[in-house]
């Protein structure tokens, strides 16, 4: 080979060598690139009959569905994402959602029967949903029959329902009690659902339901109080009606002819006050036998006067906003009485309608209940120097 066509052919070489290089680095480049780009989508479960809320750390800016057959919404907190598919099966599916933070997450959806899940904090989700991730459901049931009432810590800003078999309703005038029933008495068309609330404070409380014509519990509280309601518009704190409690005990019996004798116990109105925008029961209990009586709970409801037998029964249940109890061993020794004074936001009853106060005793059967007519509430007496 001849000097000059050697150096072409070293030169030509040189530069397909280098054109290999080049192609292999870029090849390479691209496929780094790609590996750090490829986001792994989490994987969701849901159906058409139960909510899936997702609760990101930030609020939501933007949110892309892959497909019409799912349907999702902001909450009113703005950083809750709420889903459910609008038919009862659809082929798997994308969801996209850019938070405040700046971060992207990506979701693949896929029917499911029964999902594990209707809650998730996004807080510390990677690639999967783990179990502390999730914000574990109670399990309720609720009736046609029957209104199952919901107490929760906190005033309730959103209900979430995942089917047309139930409803649900703030209680009126009350900011975190919940009502719920069922719209159907067919268990076998109640197919297992969600009911889901979500507080002032963004706390979000996930329940599936079930149909029971006679649920086992039907007051289910959320809280440490557990009969502590939230009335919208009252001007009284906890400490200013112990005050008044106290005074009103002091005033001793106010009324003598309402309430009720048996098992040897005596179970009456003593007295009724009014202050501001509360209305307070002070009631008395007398327990005339050796026996201890030992003070499950206190309950207060509104029934009609007259129940046709055509009618069902309607008793709407009233929560205190306060009670203060004379013992806190909330235990009536034999020959020894007792007081309760409950506090509620100040109310009337309709003319065809009466108050029912009953009391029920701790692991015994000596229930007691007595009803106060509306004349004796109209006449409740002002609190005037409690102070």
């Amino acid at each position: 080979m001849r000097g000059k066509e050697k150096l072409i052919y070293t030169r030509l070489l040189y530069y397909i060598t280098l054109l290999v290089f080049t192609l292999a680095f870029f090849v390479l480049c691209i496929t780094q690139a790609s590996a750090q780009n490829n986001i792994k989508p989490i994987r969701l479960k849901m159906n058409d009959i139960k909510y899936l809320l997702l609760d990101f750390p930030t609020e939501i800016k933007y949110a892309d569905l892959g497909s019409e057959d799912v349907v999702a919404e902001k909450s009113l907190h703005g950083n809750i994402l709420k889903i459910k598919a609008g038919i009862p099966y659809f082929d798997k599916t994308n969801i996209s959602v850019v938070t405040t933070d700046g971060k992207y997450h990506s979701f693949v959806v896929e029917y499911d029967a029964n999902p594990k899940f209707i809650a998730v904090r996004m807080k510390d989700v990677k690639d999967s949903i783990a179990a502390s991730d999730i914000i574990p459901s109670t399990h309720i049931e609720v009736s046609d029959m029957n209104t199952s009432h919901l107490i929760f810590p906190g005033k309730v800003d959103e209900i979430c329902l995942g089917s047309e078999n139930v409803i649900s309703e703030k209680a009126e005038r009350i900011d975190n009690i919940v009502k719920v029933k069922s719209t159907t008495d067919n268990a076998d068309e109640f197919l297992q659902t969600s009911v889901t609330v979500v507080t002032e404070e963004g706390k979000i409380y996930p329940m599936t339901v079930d149909y029971n014509k006679t649920p086992s519990e039907m007051s289910i509280s959320f809280g440490e109080q557990q009969n502590k309601a939230f009335f919208q518009g009252v001007n009284v704190n906890d400490e200013s009606m112990e005050q008044m409690a106290k005074w009103i005990l002091d005033q001793g019996l106010k009324i003598n002819s309402i309430g009720s004798n048996d098992f040897k116990m005596t179970f009456q109105l003593s007295s009724i006050y009014t202050d501001q925008d509360v209305i307070a029961f002070n009631l008395h209990m007398q327990n005339d036998s050796r026996i201890d009586y030992g003070i499950d709970f206190v309950k207060a409801y509104i029934r009609d006067k007259k129940i046709s037998k055509k009618t069902a029964m309607q008793e709407d249940e009233i929560f205190p906003i306060y009670a203060y109890y004379s013992d806190s061993e909330k235990i009536i020794h034999g020959k020894g009485g007792y007081n309760i004074v409950l506090f509620y936001k100040k109310f009337t009853i309709p003319e065809k309608r009466i108050l029912f106060f009953e009391l029920f005793e701790a692991n015994g059967g000596r229930h007691i209940k007595f009803s106060a007519p509306n004349k004796s509430i109209i006449k409740a007496e002002v609190i005037d120097n409690h102070k």
